[in-house]
């Protein structure tokens, strides 16, 4: 609704002032993160869902209602903090409900199908109707996200971590087809669960057993390992340019099409990304994570140089050019959507140190929530100083770096329980295809060549 603003006349509002309205939402949304760590650690996920997404309710009502930029920067502050802890509680539970075959495609149908599906709508439905009445039919998904967990079981990890073992039994069952992998990875959250009681059993205060996890894991190398890698991988999504184009759509075609009549431009790039979206659905059931990442991010970004070079010695608004550079646009982010951001998504979710996954979304989620913020805020000023050809040649070589990072440090995690993720990171030993902790008896294994001396 931000190119929509641009035009209005009771408002008045300067370029200064929609930048802040659009990038707002980014840097207090790490406020959410810590909100988050705390909520769902007193009620779990379930209930800290329903309540994290009331306030978002509250603020499509302020938008539809506003007269003002205050208002309107009001509402993005409490969205920011409300929905930052929306979007990270819900991959917390992606990545605790579902089962390790199938992780990578429900992440993949939230992180990028529902929300590049949201955002087309978005994008389509504020260049035909008014900006308010967009605003109120944001009412409806916010109302869905808060009736629908109350049909959930509780996450089988919370209640394991609470020490309510009985319940944690009868949570996964129902979120899981039994078979000897499923009674596996049951019998090791339980294990795990136990020895954190023991070790955390004299700290019953909440805030003080947050404390006391943080500390005795910043002083492990893997945790630092993990910090590093996941910070990377930000980055490169951050240079993706999705939560930047999402966010300033309209804006950006008008720029690199000269023309303020772009619904077929907006239709096109929108539609790819989402078939984008739809492909990777299989892109990510059918092959490795980091073939799929390193084959499609390198072909993405071969194109997105190519778009820069055009962008660069074609500037002229040209009718055959114009459709070149929106096709190209189109074709990085199919590509880009179905390969790298597919995985990346995933990831994310995936190598958190699972002791302190709360506390280690909201503490790196607040640095990159800056970065973004920069990323958005400051668009308009990298635009006037290098040009859409310079930020999108930048945002390459940006990449090019964080994938030969990523080459060296990051594990195959396709299949993988999230305990033994956390395995690898710990002791980097790999046995086929599994990984082995036998030094803290963590992973219970029938196949291992070595036989562990402390059998769970």
């Amino acid at each position: 609704m931000i190119d929509a603003l641009r035009g209005n006349s009771t408002m008045q509002l300067s370029e200064d002032g929609l930048s802040w309205i659009a990038s707002s939402i980014n840097i207090t949304c790490f406020c959410g993160f810590a909100v988050v760590a705390i909520v769902t650690e007193i009620l779990g996920r379930r209930k800290a869902l329903i309540l994290l997404n009331i306030p978002v309710l509250c603020c499509w009502i302020m938008v539809y209602f506003a007269q003002n930029i205050t208002t309107l920067l009001f509402s993005r502050v409490i969205m920011g903090v409300s929905y930052g802890g929306v979007l990270m509680l819900t991959y917390i539970c992606v990545g605790e409900y579902a089962s390790p075959n199938i992780r990578s495609l429900c992440l993949n149908l939230i992180g990028c199908v529902g929300t590049l599906i949201g955002s087309s709508l978005g994008h389509i439905l504020s260049l035909l109707i008014p900006w308010r009445e967009v605003a109120l039919l944001g009412i409806i998904p916010t109302c869905l996200a808060i009736v629908i967990p109350c049909f959930w079981v509780e996450s089988p990890f919370w209640l394991a971590s609470k020490g309510r073992f009985d319940e944690c039994t009868d949570a996964f069952k129902a979120l899981h087809i039994s078979t000897d992998v499923t009674k596996k990875e049951l019998a090791l959250i339980i294990a795990n669960e136990r020895r954190n009681q023991t070790k955390y059993s004299s700290n019953t205060h909440v805030l003080k057993l947050i404390i006391t996890k943080v500390s005795i894991a910043i002083k492990e190398r893997y945790f630092w390992k993990i910090s590093i890698l996941n910070t990377v991988i930000n980055i490169y999504r951050i240079a993706g340019g999705r939560i930047l184009f999402t966010t300033l759509a309209l804006t950006i075609l008008k720029d690199i099409t000269g023309d303020s009549n772009i619904l077929k431009h907006t239709i096109l790039v929108d539609g790819f990304c989402i078939l984008g979206a739809l492909i990777s659905c299989i892109l990510v059931k059918k092959f490795k994570m980091r073939s799929l990442l390193f084959s499609s991010g390198i072909l993405a970004n071969i194109i997105l140089i190519v778009l820069a070079s055009v962008l660069y010695y074609r500037p002229v608004q040209d009718d055959i050019y114009v459709w070149i550079k929106v096709s190209l646009l189109a074709l990085y982010f199919i590509i880009m959507i179905a390969g790298p951001y597919a995985v990346l998504e995933t990831l994310l979710i995936e190598i958190n140190p699972l002791d302190i996954k709360a506390f280690f979304i909201f503490f790196f989620g607040a640095i990159i929530g800056v970065a973004q913020f920069l990323a958005v805020k400051l668009m308009t000023n990298m635009v006037n100083l290098i040009g859409y050809h310079g930020i999108f040649f930048l945002n390459a070589i940006i990449i090019f770096i964080c994938m030969t990072y990523i080459w060296y440090y990051l594990p195959e995690t396709k299949g993988k329980s999230l305990e033994e993720i956390q395995c690898y990171f710990k002791n980097e030993s790999v046995l086929e295809g599994v990984y082995e902790n036998c030094e803290q008896c963590n992973v219970l294994l029938d196949s291992v060549k070595k036989k562990c001396p402390h059998i769970i």
